[in-house]
Formats: structure tokens, C-alpha cells, sequence
């Protein structure tokens, strides 16, 4: 059991330093020699753990998607095609991405082509929440036709936001990238973020 127990530790460790690296490099840019360091475990230990790379990358993203449904699952269950549920949704998603930059940077690496050999992973991960979506909203957005690219620009612009910084046109209010978002500067994205659903969706209010 003690033994069990020791290598269920590793795994974790691999995977959680894993998810650092990928985050801050990307998965091309990572060797098993870097995991193998920062989860304090030898090279042949993370590859008895995990056949490849791509196998770890796999199971990072297993965490990562795991900890979006977590955050996001009060916001879905309670979900109907309403203003206030959608805006309850995107807040829910926006403040997880601003605690989490690790998970953020999967994703901002993932949409510039990094590890390109695995789409299955948004075929299990992404697919299935976005076609929820699409069905939950169809009758009652505005252009239902243009609902994917309605719905995807939500993850545009918040990693956009989150991630590379803002040139402001007031140079005090101007971030660059990798610098932290300051709670006023979040909230007064909330409100732009709330105002482009109203416009690009359309959604009734509840009653």
C-alpha cells in the first residue's frame, strides 16, 4: 500500500510539474529532463510513469479540463439561455483564468499549434461543452447561425485580455504582457465582457 501510495505521489508530481512547464514553455519547448527536475524524480522515473510526452501532456490536460468543469459547475447546472445566466457563466470562467494562469498558458501555447499531434484532446475536452452550448442558445440568440463564432470569442478575448496585456489608450491604465491584472482593471473588463454578450447573443433577461 505504502508502495502504491509512493508512486500515485510521483504521478501527481510529474503531472503538477508538468503542467507548470508546458504552461510556461509550451510542450515542444519541454524535455523530460526539465519534468524530470522539477518534480525532483529521476528521467526514468517519469518515463516508467508515463509511456511519452504525449501521454503527460494527456493527462495534463485531463487536470486542467477537470479543474474548468470544477470551477465552472454551479454556473452550469443552474444554467438556462438567459442575460444573467450567461453572464453568471463568463464570470465564473473569467475569474478562474485570472487564478490561474497555469491553465491559462496551456491553452494560449495549444492555440498557436503547440503540440499539434494530439486534437483529440479538443475533441474530448472542447467539443462536447461548446455543442452544450450551442444547443442550450440556439433558439434564442440573435444570429443563430454565427453561434459558434459568437461563443467562441468569449475564450478570445479573456485570454487575449489575461494574456498579453493591454495597450491602454489612458498610459496608466496600459499593462504589458505577463504583468498582473489589478481587481479594477478585472472588474472593468467584467462589465465589457457582460456588455459583448448582451450584443453579440442577445439573450432574454429571466423572469
Amino acid at each position: 500500500m505504502n508502495a502504491e501510495s509512493n508512486v500515485d505521489g510521483e504521478r501527481d508530481r510529474i503531472v503538477e510539474a508538468a503542467m507548470q512547464l508546458f504552461s510556461a514553455l509550451g510542450f515542444d519547448a519541454t524535455t523530460t529532463e526539465l519534468i524530470a527536475e522539477s518534480a525532483g524524480v529521476g528521467t526514468a522515473t517519469v518515463r516508467t510513469s508515463f509511456r511519452s510526452n504525449a501521454e503527460l501532456y494527456r493527462a495534463v490536460m485531463r487536470r486542467a479540463a477537470k479543474a474548468e468543469q470544477e470551477a465552472l459547475r454551479e454556473a452550469v447546472e443552474a444554467f438556462t439561455p438567459t442575460r444573467q445566466a450567461m453572464n453568471r457563466l463568463l464570470d465564473d470562467y473569467l475569474d478562474l483564468y485570472a487564478a490561474r494562469p497555469d491553465l491559462l498558458g496551456l491553452w494560449l501555447h495549444r492555440r498557436t499549434g503547440d503540440a499539434a499531434d494530439t486534437a483529440d484532446i479538443d475533441e474530448h475536452h472542447v467539443q462536447p461543452r461548446l455543442g452544450w452550448l450551442v444547443r442550450t442558445l440556439r433558439e434564442h440568440v440573435l444570429d443563430p447561425d454565427q453561434l459558434d463564432y459568437a461563443l467562441w470569442s468569449f475564450p478570445w478575448v479573456v485570454s487575449g485580455f489575461l494574456g498579453h496585456g493591454m495597450i491602454h489608450t489612458d498610459e496608466k491604465r496600459s499593462r504589458g504582457p505577463g504583468q498582473p491584472v489589478t481587481d479594477r482593471e478585472l472588474e472593468a473588463f467584467r462589465t465589457y465582457l457582460h456588455t459583448m454578450a448582451d450584443r453579440l447573443l442577445g439573450l432574454p433577461d429571466a423572469q
